[in-house]
């Protein structure tokens, strides 16, 4: 049963080195690393356990050392490597339950006290062999050590318990089946008159319990680690979009203040100096009744209004008051109307469902869209027919724009017409474009989420 429990102790260490040296390379995390190694030092104290090993080091120690020096050496050696694993398996029990990051100020301390304590029990080992005294150093090891390192268990318990992750608690359940089991076999070793055979086959036990509890332990922390990941590439995602968002709100927002500005000065402008013009014309139209004069004033007149008319227009198209005077679907409808009055394409619009109540910067944004679109229609589509079609279910939107026109051809003519501007429209919207063209005409369906439009 010993060798059996022995053997399956070895396997279990030899599969943890190199399951923990993987994970160490894969995450870089240092638990990972400080288990590895406490594993290596843990599976050399096993093996140490054989008195086959145990015996054939001490025999090759008495080459060098004589037969009484080396049992002295081999015995202190044997329980130096106890301080080690021990040390090792608290550092990564520390870094595991993320102590390192929660409680920096205890974790400095601790790690402090580790460094100390190797320190003082290895000038303690030099100076139990020099003293020819091993049973010295075993008792510095059950009455300092062993208490210390007690200590540091139940106040790191405690830390574990109020600041750790929830893989503590199969992390716990393995340490305190370790710890209660490791110290059945000292006691057993050092205390005859229990008559307990085989303590150390308790040791194996914890150790192998332990083992099991931190697999599902590590299985729960990798969890652990892949959601912060995901979490954490969410947020830089979501930063990234915020910022792509904020870009193009300040591009589309000061294209509209130099539309408003260019419509202002055509207003102002262009049209107050035609108006003077037509003015001065019909003034020389009174002064000037030459028969050949009058035909070419009436067609200058004629020239002048409708002139005035386009700048009008266009002045209104750059910048639409109609939205912030009578809504978005007043806006749309009139400029459906206009369109068709100064180009003679019939443009049936529609609108059912929810009244809409956004915000001017985004519902400017969906009326440039609808613009550009029957821009598109006007100038490219060669249709005489067109149609707008807009469902509001609260929070979706739906536009359908179509035509009758010759269509496009989808990839390559429609980034060459005009219409970036509405992709980037799009995109601030967090809207869906869809496109289809065939020789009966194109159609642009535009999916809009308003509880997906950016606050401004």
């Amino acid at each position: 049963m010993e060798m059996f429990v022995w053997n399956m102790a070895i396997s279990f260490q030899l599969l943890f080195i190199i399951i923990s040296s993987v994970i160490f390379i894969y995450l870089r995390a240092n638990s990972f690393k400080y288990y590895a190694l406490y594993n290596i030092f843990l599976i050399i104290y096993v093996l140490s356990r054989s008195d086959g090993i145990y015996d054939s080091f001490e025999g090759f120690m008495m080459r060098f050392l004589g037969h009484a020096n080396a049992i002295v050496f081999t015995q202190i050696v044997n329980f130096l490597i106890q301080i080690v694993f021990y040390t090792f398996y608290t550092i990564f029990a520390l870094y595991f339950l993320d102590l390192d990051r929660r409680t920096k100020k205890y974790f400095g301390r601790v790690m402090l006290f580790l460094k100390f304590i190797s320190v003082l029990f290895l000038v303690f080992a030099v100076l139990s062999y020099i003293l020819k005294n091993s049973d010295l150093f075993v008792s510095l090891y059950l009455y300092i050590f062993v208490p210390l390192m007690l200590l540091v268990f139940v106040l790191s318990v405690v830390k574990t318990i109020t600041h750790s992750g929830k893989h503590k608690y199969f992390f716990l359940t393995g340490v305190f089946a370790f710890v209660g089991c490791a110290l059945v076999a000292l006691v057993g070793s050092f205390v005859p008159s229990l008559h307990m055979k085989n303590p150390i086959i308790f040791f194996f036990i914890g150790n192998i319990i332990e083992t099991i509890f931190f697999s599902l332990g590590l299985a729960y922390k990798i969890k652990l680690i892949n959601d912060e990941k995901n979490r954490i590439e969410h947020q830089v995602i979501k930063h990234k979009h915020r910022q792509q968002i904020g870009k193009l709100h300040g591009l589309l927002e000061g294209e509209e203040k130099e539309r408003k500005r260019i419509a202002e000065e055509l207003h102002d402008g262009i049209a107050g100096d035609l108006s003077a013009i037509k003015f001065n014309l019909a003034y020389l139209n009174l002064k000037n009744r030459n028969p050949e004069n009058v035909g070419i004033l009436k067609e200058l007149t004629e020239i002048i209004d409708k002139s005035s008319l386009q700048i009008r227009e266009i002045s209104h198209n750059l910048s639409p008051s109609s939205i912030t005077n009578f809504g978005l679907i007043t806006a749309l409808k009139n400029m459906c109307l206009k369109v068709e009055n100064l180009y003679g394409i019939k443009i049936k619009f529609e609108f059912s469902g929810d009244s809409i109540e956004l915000s001017k910067t985004a519902e400017t944004h969906i009326y440039r869209i609808v613009q550009e679109l029957i821009n598109n229609v006007v100038n490219h589509a060669e249709a005489t027919q067109a149609e707008v079609d807009i469902v509001h279910h609260a929070p979706c939107i739906s536009i359908m724009i179509k035509d009758n026109g010759k269509g496009f051809e989808l990839g390559k003519s429609y980034h060459g017409i005009g219409l970036s501007n509405v992709d980037s429209r799009i995109r601030y919207l967090n809207a869906e474009l869809k496109k289809s063209s065939s020789e009966k005409g194109c159609q642009f369906h535009i999916n809009i989420n308003t509880h997906r439009i950016p606050q401004t």
